[in-house]
């Protein structure tokens, strides 16, 4: 069975709209919605985890496992920088708000790319955190 795509020339976002929907609720959840978005991604990925276009499949695994892996490191990593450093350390404070900023920062950047592999049709992979593409 053959996907059939807009023509990329003619259609502003040729790319399926399951797949910009996963792309725009990663940013939501990173930006402004936390935990309302993830879980919206999570049952958007639940409902339509066998879907017949791979692309689809492709952006809902990449972002629902993006969104754990990097919440994971995001959080441990901050919890770990403060209990190591001790919560009276101006250290442990500047390099703790430091790596949160930057890493948070990365990983909007990663799912804006994705969002734009998506809208345009293209699959898509998280470097390090995203699974192996089949």
């Amino acid at each position: 069975m053959t996907i059939e795509r807009p023509d990329p020339l003619t259609h502003v976002m040729p790319g399926p709209p399951l797949a910009i929907a996963a792309g725009v609720l990663f940013l939501a959840n990173l930006m402004i919605l936390p935990g309302i978005a993830f879980i919206a991604l999570v049952w958007l990925w639940w409902k339509h985890r066998d879907h017949a276009d791979p692309l689809v499949r492709n952006h809902l695994q990449q972002n629902v496992v993006a969104c754990l892996w990097g919440g994971a490191v995001l959080v441990g990593v901050s919890l770990a920088i403060l209990l190591l450093g001790g919560f009276a350390n101006p250290w442990t404070w500047l390099v703790g708000i430091l790596y949160f900023v930057l890493f948070h920062a990365g990983l909007i950047y990663l799912g804006v790319m994705g969002l734009i592999r998506a809208m345009n049709g293209h699959p898509w992979r998280f470097p390090l955190i995203g699974p192996a593409l089949p």
